[in-house]
């Protein structure tokens, strides 16, 4: 089986490698395909430009031969839905995809294009923050679905299509990074180094 890891990753940074790893090894998947998207349709604009970000993902993950890129996305050049890539998957390459996304994600995914069908197409592992995480999860299930859901149930891999992941805490995000970089706080130990290379190279993040 092999996750798909979609996200804006602006810049991609160690939590998001880190993470992919760990639920690689955790739920036995064959490999990790990181999709970037060029624009989400629930974001506004993001602040390296496509090509960048696509590189900068390259960059990233060219010496780990579990992760894989897909720049479909990137290459249509428009909105991007999560749907359109999940039934290529599902329906162009015969594989049954699991996606890989974060909790503060996963809570808006009734605004999600066609997110019922999303949900009979592909299984979810969605990385939370400990208990609280599990119990917000657990309350929007049931407000979604209008039916008593215990996510207990889903921690278990495999057991349903709703995966809970309580991934290792890594006070990391691409948010910080841009701050951090528009005030000239150096981000080694964010980044892998030649990233911030690349970073530096193009002055990307400075304005």
């Amino acid at each position: 089986m092999i996750g798909l890891y979609g996200g804006s990753f602006d810049p991609v940074h160690i939590g998001h490698l880190r993470l992919a790893e760990d639920i690689r090894e955790y739920f036995n998947l064959n490999k990790i395909v990181f999709i970037p998207t060029y624009i989400s349709p629930l974001k506004s604009k993001s602040n390296a430009k496509p090509e960048d970000r696509l590189n900068m993902l390259k960059l990233a993950t060219e010496y780990n031969p579990f992760f894989e890129i897909d720049d479909r996305e990137i290459k249509e050049n428009k909105i991007s839905y999560t749907i359109k890539t999940i039934m290529y998957y599902k329906n162009k390459l015969n594989y049954n995809p699991i996606f890989i996304v974060g909790s503060d994600a996963f809570l808006t995914l009734h605004k999600w294009k066609e997110y019922n069908v999303l949900l009979e197409n592909t299984n979810f592992i969605v990385i939370g923050r400990g208990r609280d995480t599990l119990v917000m999860l657990d309350d929007y299930l049931k407000s979604m679905f209008c039916k008593s859901i215990r996510l207990e149930k889903y921690v278990d891999p495999f057991s349903a299509n709703i995966y809970f992941f309580n991934g290792r805490k890594i006070d990391i995000s691409s948010t910080e990074i841009r701050n951090k970089i528009k005030r000239g706080i150096p981000i080694t130990y964010l980044v892998p180094p030649n990233v911030e290379n690349y970073i530096k190279e193009r002055r990307l993040y400075k304005d």
